[in-house]
């Protein structure tokens, strides 16, 4: 019998994750339509190649936290951490580029120093979670207020990027037709995440944890270990994400950051991840990305209100979440 009503619970499970999956792919049609018949030029090439760059760094950095959320945490830090590293990258740039023969040297100086700040970041946040057993949630509120002072503490207004720099961060403009080449490195972060967590013993542990935590650890799996190994590789591509925000803007903000958090969520959720850990695949992320940069960029293209933009990605975060609850236990408390 017990071995039925697990049955039954995993089929309900991916259930909800194809509704999901289905809902968000729906959606998605949808709003190309709707786009598509207010503006007859929003499938064009030129808007189509801005769509697909500018979702680099969504993409880069939700490949980091579909793990965080697998494994049943949450990481709010996230936008401040990319804030600060796009900030160090302008200010390297610009304060260091004269010592270099080659900007593109600096620019790859840049890009592994912000990558040690990332990791170092997430290093941080984990140990605070898992030794001091701090909820992920509190600790990474607390983290993202001390990430964005001092993201202002580096540069109280934006800094740009000096034009003899510009060469360390014409990659960014670099294409293949409509497929430009930060939408293929930002692929090939996911794909990497991807892989790591559908095929390795880590991701084998992180599904575990997600899943039952408790359990987890009676079947000797390094809990603490993993925790801290995935927040510091989700610090990685929030570093990464304001290092692909510096190269699109050819300049810094020190809260340039802030408004990701809520996206990458929204992204992550409509890919069919559970918020409750142990569901969910890297891959599918894909899907609730250009959910999210669709509604994005067509909002942006019609003309639409910014704070109109976050009332609908609201929407669709609840909607999906409502979706995708499991309400079949009974007794189960609401957090």
């Amino acid at each position: 019998m017990k071995r039925l009503a697990a049955a039954i619970k995993g089929n309900r499970m991916q259930m909800r994750e194809t509704v999901v999956k289905v809902f968000s792919f729906s959606a998605l049609i949808l709003l190309i339509v709707i786009f598509s018949l207010f503006q007859k030029n929003f499938l064009g090439t030129a808007n189509l190649r801005t769509l697909l760059s500018d979702s680099a760094p969504l993409m880069v950095m939700s490949a980091g936290m579909t793990m965080i959320l697998l494994l049943g945490s949450i990481d709010l830090s996230m936008g401040s951490v990319c804030s600060v590293a796009n900030v160090l990258v302008v200010i390297i740039l610009r304060d260091y580029g004269h010592i270099s023969p080659s900007p593109a040297v600096v620019a790859v100086a840049a890009l592994i120093f912000v990558a040690i700040f990332g990791s170092l970041s997430g290093v941080l946040l984990g140990l605070v979670h898992v030794k001091f057993k701090v909820p992920s949630f509190i600790a990474s509120l607390g983290f993202m207020s001390v990430w964005q002072s001092v993201a202002l503490l580096l540069s109280e207004a934006p800094i740009a990027v000096p034009k003899s720099m510009w060469g360390a961060i014409e990659w960014f403009r670099v294409s293949f037709g409509v497929v430009g080449l930060p939408l293929v490195l930002s692929l090939a972060a996911l794909l990497l995440s991807y892989f790591l967590a559908s095929h390795t013993i880590i991701g084998k542990s992180i599904y575990a944890i997600g899943g039952n935590e408790r359990a987890a650890r009676i079947a000797g799996i390094k809990v603490d270990r993993i925790k801290v190994t995935i927040f510091s590789i989700n610090g990685v591509c929030a570093a990464l994400g304001g290092f692909f925000l510096a190269a699109k803007l050819r300049s810094s903000a020190p809260t340039v950051g802030d408004s990701f958090t809520l996206l990458i969520v929204a992204a992550i959720v409509l890919g069919g991840s559970s918020l409750l850990g142990g569901r969910g695949s890297v891959l599918n992320t894909i899907l609730g990305v250009y959910t999210v940069s669709i509604i994005q960029n067509g909002m942006n293209f019609i003309g639409v209100d910014a704070f109109w933009q976050n009332i609908v990605f609201g929407i669709f975060v609840l909607v999906a979440i409502a979706i995708s609850m499991d309400r079949s236990v009974r007794g189960s408390i609401v957090k």
